[in-house]
């Protein structure tokens, strides 16, 4: 049986109107990326049958050359505190471990491609979900990660880190919308992570507000 009176509208597949209310975000949450322009064409499109993308996040190189600056602090911090000071710089191999472990996260950060439209999520080539379709929504943890785990009603599944699907927040309301129609209108199965990450059980979410 369907609950979905009162939910925030589902937008149109063409234009996305009306855009959906802002979603709730990671409590560590800082700040979006610009989107780039552009963009829509150099991120993952939906199968035949789907409306267009609305909305898509692509990091910049900003954002690769961040992530591998706090591997490289990292790895400078561990060795002065293993070796209490500074005498492991003496050591020139171990320099190597400074200078070489930012490299994996430059690639990593440029190899995210994420996509959606007003009813379906894409994140990367292969994870595609239908949003007002899922049977599946839960959150599990990897590390200081928070991942998002959807499956859709036709066996469709993604994975994603939290933080990256709310890079582009207006993405993160199309999705989050999609979610809040799916648990109330469909009943999709959750996890406890997921309803406290997600304020699934606000009431207030399930009235648009």
């Amino acid at each position: 049986m369907s609950h979905t009176a009162g939910l925030p509208p589902k937008p149109d597949p063409r234009t996305g109107e009306p855009r959906p209310p802002r979603a709730p975000l990671e409590p560590d949450w800082k700040r979006a990326e610009d989107k780039r322009p552009g963009g829509e064409h150099q991120v993952p499109q939906p199968p035949d049958g789907y409306g267009p993308v609305l909305e898509w996040f692509r990091p910049t190189r900003g954002y690769s050359v961040t992530l591998g600056a706090i591997m490289a602090t990292i790895m400078f911090v561990f060795f002065c505190i293993r070796d209490t000071g500074f005498s492991w710089m003496t050591t020139w191999w171990l320099w190597l471990f400074v200078v070489l472990s930012p490299i994996p996260f430059l690639f990593m950060g440029r190899a995210i491609r994420i996509s959606a439209g007003a009813d379906w999520l894409r994140y990367g080539k292969s994870g595609f979900v239908g949003t007002y379709e899922l049977t599946t929504v839960k959150i599990t943890t990897g590390g200081a990660s928070r991942y998002l785990e959807l499956t859709d009603e036709h066996g469709n599944s993604t994975y994603a880190p939290l933080h990256n699907l709310q890079m582009n927040r207006e993405l993160w309301d199309l999705v989050y919308n999609g979610i809040l129609h799916s648990v109330r209108g469909n009943g999709a199965e959750t996890n406890k992570l997921a309803r406290t990450f997600l304020d699934l059980d606000n009431p207030l979410r399930f009235r648009g507000e």
